[in-house]
């Protein structure tokens, strides 16, 4: 019995150290370890819900030369993750986390190294952002950055290397209507492509060729139709409960002036449409 005991106590021991050494940090720290020889996942929990970046980057120098491997798609998530499916058994490599927050704020991690499954912290690199958007490291190299606001220089979208920003560019132009356009060096506003809405008349309620408002209901005898006029102020004008008939035109004289008029077409007591109409003025 004491034997099976105490192979039971070691049992929690290790798994408890092994949950441990997979616990993962939070911003602006983050986890780092091996899945295999040839994979290594980044982890973190990130405590900022309006976080609108976040990139993870490598370099085989523990402050300099990081390159972009991964960006968030949803980076405001409580926890996420990253599996490094490039890396090179033997060679020592550095990752760090990119981040940036609603109000502007940005911030660069330490770099991290994985050594035999645990994360170790290298030299940090904090980052200085100067007035002419240079990031300086503590080695005082100075890297520039692209800065992506959105509508106004108050809402920061991204901070992007010369080389992302390029990416980033041609991406756009590519694949979306949006536009960039440069507001200062290195700072560039995107303009997102808002489609104009085309009006498209109703077929169930709509004015004829003779300027008459007509009601168009193929089933009315099989579906309970009830149909609301609403004018241009959104105030309810009358309503029709209970309609029977396929087709029905109704008299002007519902209508105090021209121009127009919204309706709500109900189906069995469910929405159906939600439309509009104009009705000319006669002379």
């Amino acid at each position: 019995m004491k034997r099976i005991l105490f192979f039971t106590i070691l049992f929690f021991i290790g798994f408890a150290t092994h949950a441990n050494a997979q616990a993962i940090d939070t911003l602006p720290n983050f986890s780092v370890h091996f899945l295999n020889k040839n994979k290594v996942q980044v982890s973190w929990i990130n405590p900022y819900p309006d976080c609108n970046q976040l990139v993870v980057q490598r370099s085989y120098d523990s402050i300099k030369f990081f390159t972009s491997i991964f960006s968030a798609q949803s980076p405001e998530l409580q926890q996420n993750g990253f599996v490094d499916n490039q890396f090179t058994p033997g060679v020592k490599v550095f990752y760090r986390i990119f981040y940036v927050l609603k109000d502007g704020h940005y911030f660069f991690t330490a770099s991290k190294s994985p050594a035999n499954g645990i994360a170790t912290n290298a030299n940090a690199s904090p980052s200085i952002i100067t007035n002419d958007n240079k990031v300086l490291y503590n080695n005082n190299d100075a890297v520039i950055m692209y800065r992506i606001f959105n509508r106004d220089r108050d809402s920061l979208l991204y901070m992007l290397e010369p080389q992302d920003f390029k990416h980033f560019k041609d991406s756009v132009y590519a694949h979306s209507k949006d536009t960039l356009t440069m507001l200062a060096n290195y700072e560039v506003l995107l303009k997102r492509y808002v489609p104009k809405i085309v009006w498209k008349p109703s077929v169930y309620v709509f004015t004829n060729n003779k300027g008459y408002v007509t009601i168009a209901l193929p089933d009315a005898k099989k579906h309970e139709y009830h149909l609301k006029f609403f004018n241009d102020k959104n105030e309810l004008m009358f309503q029709m409960n209970n309609i029977q008939e396929n087709y029905l035109v109704v008299d002007k004289s519902n209508f105090l002036q021209a121009g127009w008029y919204f309706f709500e077409l109900y189906e069995d007591h469910h929405l159906k449409e939600k439309n509009k109409f104009y009705l000319e003025k006669e002379f």
